[in-house]
């Protein structure tokens, strides 16, 4: 992280805290964004939220409820989740799953006289053309392709059948303290996992073993390229010293990501959790991408007391986040675009993805670009929103009510005041405000 990078991050929470150094204004001259939020929040004590104009001098909390303290956040959590995977591996970071021979393993005259290793890399999207088609806009990694780069490398027969490795991640399948009837939300977790651990190509039902589906679907897909394949499907782990009879690599994380954000695809996000934890700290489990995240907030000023990370997706309601941590993070991301281009052109604009019904009004809808959160009792919303004058914010709103009608009106109205231009000229909040 650079030096600029510190200095914003730090200077957006401390501002978000203390408002140090700014003149308070009198009593009556909030902005219409500051008494929309503080007029919802008098009969919806249990939210958070922050507004933060990105102003050339600095950032500038121009709304403030409770900013600092952490509430559940429901899918704004893939905000911090994108995060940590750029800043893991980088928005050009491409996921390659492979299959090689055994150690010391020969092709003859077409035939490989042993086993095929199927290695998983942890990519979320790996699918047959059909499931990419139907449930993932086209950008999943074709299994079609990895079996036809097989066939092309010379190998026409299987003699030992398919082992397939999965070792990179842990085998818990969902994520923490989840519901019991989440295994709707999200297929059985996988570092190779075809279909996002879905049966066929439809979402209606889960694998039995997301490992032993995937290498079933690689030999149906090799019998379609003319390669035969004798001896059963298992798991296993690969042998040191073999060789690469086939890969297949995925689109990069920048579009990984902008297919994840706007559907707000659960799959995507866990399975990148565990990804966080296995290319950052060496350890493919929920636990260590959650910890390597919390890390990445701390190094950009960003992780607040009460924050607490249980899962990549936000299905949990045992997350914790505050809205100064997501306004800080999107904040950081607007003056490093190396990175922070790829989150924030990740978010859907009004009218796309989750915001399909919301914020479509066209003097609206091309300056945001936000992510929608939405399980029982919460709503929030997040995101990065210009005025018609070219004012940029940083915003967050966690509601944790269970009204969520009136939460995600009173959310769409503040994000219209501030595209409008409501609080272009505003002063910062009250230090008492935040």
């Amino acid at each position: 992280m650079s030096h600029r990078t510190r200095r914003a991050a730090r200077r957006i929470i401390l501002l978000a805290t203390m408002a140090v150094g700014v003149a308070v204004p009198a009593i009556g001259t909030a902005n219409p964004v500051s008494a929309l939020i503080d007029n919802f929040s008098l009969k919806h004590p249990n939210m958070s939220a922050l507004v933060i104009r990105l102003d050339a001098s600095g950032p500038i909390p121009v709304a403030a409820v409770n900013a600092t303290q952490s509430f559940v956040p429901a899918s704004t959590m893939k905000i911090i989740t994108s995060s940590a995977a750029l800043l893991t591996v980088g928005p050009d970071f491409r996921f390659t799953t492979r299959v090689e021979t055994g150690a010391d393993i020969t092709v003859t005259n077409g035939l490989l006289p042993g086993p095929a290793y199927l290695i998983g890399s942890g990519d979320p999207l790996l699918a047959t053309r059909a499931f990419s088609r139907r449930h993932l806009k086209g950008n999943g990694t074709p299994l079609e392709r990895l079996a036809a780069n097989i066939s092309k490398s010379g190998v026409r027969s299987i003699a030992g059948g398919i082992v397939v490795d999965e070792s990179l991640f842990d085998t818990k399948r969902m994520g923490p303290q989840w519901k019991s009837d989440y295994v709707f939300e999200c297929g059985p977790l996988s570092a190779v996992a075809i279909n996002q651990g879905r049966a066929g190509n439809s979402e209606a039902r889960n694998v039995a073993s997301p490992a032993i589906a995937a290498g079933q679907r690689l030999v149906t897909a090799l019998r379609r390229v003319g390669v035969t394949v004798y001896g059963s499907v298992r798991r296993g782990q690969d042998v040191p010293g073999g060789t690469t009879i086939g890969e297949v690599k995925s689109k990069p994380l920048s579009a990984i990501l902008g297919f994840m954000n706007p559907s707000s695809n659960n799959f995507t996000a866990e399975t990148l959790t565990k990804d966080v934890g296995a290319y950052g700290a060496g350890h493919g489990t929920t636990a260590a991408g959650t910890a390597h995240a919390e890390k990445v907030l701390k190094e950009h000023g960003a992780l607040a007391p009460g924050d607490k990370l249980v899962d990549g997706s936000g299905l949990s309601h045992a997350n914790r986040l505050s809205a100064s941590t997501l306004t800080t993070m999107l904040g950081a991301a607007t003056t490093n675009p190396e990175w922070g281009d790829a989150l924030i052109q990740s978010l859907p604009r009004g009218g796309e993805g989750t915001l399909i019904h919301r914020l479509r009004d066209p003097t609206v809808r091309s300056r945001l670009r936000a992510k929608t959160g939405y399980i029982n009792g919460v709503a929030s919303l997040a995101g990065i929103v210009t005025s018609t004058s070219g004012a940029r914010y940083a915003f967050a709103f966690l509601i944790n009510h269970r009204d969520i009608t009136s939460a995600q009106r009173t959310m769409d109205s503040a994000v219209r005041l501030l595209a409008k231009g409501a609080a272009d000229s505003s002063p910062a909040v009250p230090a008492e405000s935040l």
